[in-house]
């Protein structure tokens, strides 16, 4: 089901001048498929991330892009903030290509919670087999 969503996610992510690492852009279809996975933390339970990927669906493009940063191999706190920042600024354009401001607040708790709470899931991020 999501990995059928990629190309789309990707060409959004370029239509709306997301913020992203080169390594994002030139990476294959199926490996950004299994970087990502949907919204929320790999070890949560696979029901919540569904409910959540549903019900912040405005936010699957920049989640994209963050799950990409996530599962990529160099890991540093630096890296870790980064591809947190990239989440709020990325949240941020696409709201306001899509003329919804008003989501915007949401995507940066989101991405103030990833920075708080997500190094564990920084730390094990991978691509998924």
């Amino acid at each position: 089901m999501i990995s059928r969503r990629i190309p789309y996610l990707r060409a959004f992510c370029f239509e709306f001048r997301a913020v992203a690492p080169g390594s994002f852009w030139s990476a294959a279809d199926d490996e950004l498929a299994r970087a990502f996975n949907g919204i929320g933390a790999e070890h949560w339970p696979n029901w919540l991330r569904i409910m959540l990927t549903a019900l912040l669906r405005p936010f699957q493009a920049a989640a994209l892009i963050h799950d990409w940063e996530y599962s990529q191999k160099a890991k540093s706190y630096r890296a870790f903030s980064a591809a947190n920042w990239h989440l709020a600024v990325n949240v941020a354009r696409e709201a306001l290509y899509d003329c919804r401001p008003g989501v915007i607040p949401a995507g940066a708790l989101a991405a103030l919670l990833c920075q708080l709470f997500g190094l564990r899931a920084y730390k094990s991020g991978r691509l998924r087999p």
